[in-house]
């Protein structure tokens, strides 16, 4: 999802312990979201704020069902991400930012995404370490630790939390909308890349991304 390698008929050799070479990119097949568990494209998320707190302080009723857990669940997840987009989105454009470009890679047990460049207003395009800079001198981290959206790690510089934000909160959650919430967990490798639309609040997988990973082998 999208660019996948089938490892269910790879052979291990168990009497050495050798692994197998890793995959070539053209081993690699492209496989649309949706045909693969995702969300069909264009994959739309909402700014509006949300009205009241995320979490009800009102009795939990017993659950019946796995179903009902399940979809507890999701409208918990959904209702943070809500929360996340109100409050981070309006920041990212008020410094200039109108297209961010992620990346993902993963297979097996988990998956990964990160951001790679964003787009500005002026047509330029900036590498991800920049817009970490701009948001750090934009104060995006205090309001993110008064939205509660992250909690302060002591000794860690700012500039190191916001990266953190953005590739493993921010860019995760834009990734979990369009390829689903597991999405990296099988018997395969994976990767790919995607584009975040922040003026008309959009994600839409690349087609033809290039083989750029940074938690999986591919061979050159």
């Amino acid at each position: 999802m999208p660019f996948v390698y089938d490892e269910t008929q790879v052979e291990w050799f168990d009497d050495d312990d050798t692994e197998p070479p890793p995959p070539r990119p053209d081993q690699f097949v492209y496989i649309p979201p949706p045909q693969f568990g995702g969300a069909r494209e264009p994959v739309r998320f909402s700014v509006a704020a949300l009205a009241g707190a995320i979490q009800s302080n009102a009795p939990q009723q017993p659950r019946n069902s796995l179903e009902q857990i399940r979809r507890e669940r999701e409208r918990s997840h959904a209702l943070s991400r809500q929360h996340l987009f109100a409050v981070v989105i309006p920041e990212l454009r008020a410094i200039g930012a109108r297209r961010a470009n992620c990346r993902y890679d993963g297979g097996n047990d988990e998956g990964f995404c990160w951001l790679d460049s964003v787009e500005m207003e002026d047509g330029g395009r900036i590498p991800a370490a920049v817009l970490v800079e701009r948001a750090r001198d934009a104060q995006l981290l205090d309001k993110l630790y008064t939205a509660e959206l992250m909690g302060r790690f002591d000794g860690m510089s700012d500039q190191r939390q916001l990266a953190l934000f953005f590739h493993g909160y921010l860019c995760v959650a834009w990734a979990s909308m369009l390829l689903g919430d597991g999405f990296g967990t099988g018997e395969y490798s994976m990767y790919g890349a995607f584009t975040v639309d922040l003026d008309t609040c959009t994600i839409t997988d690349d087609p033809g991304a290039d083989p750029i990973v940074q938690n999986i082998r591919i061979a050159k």
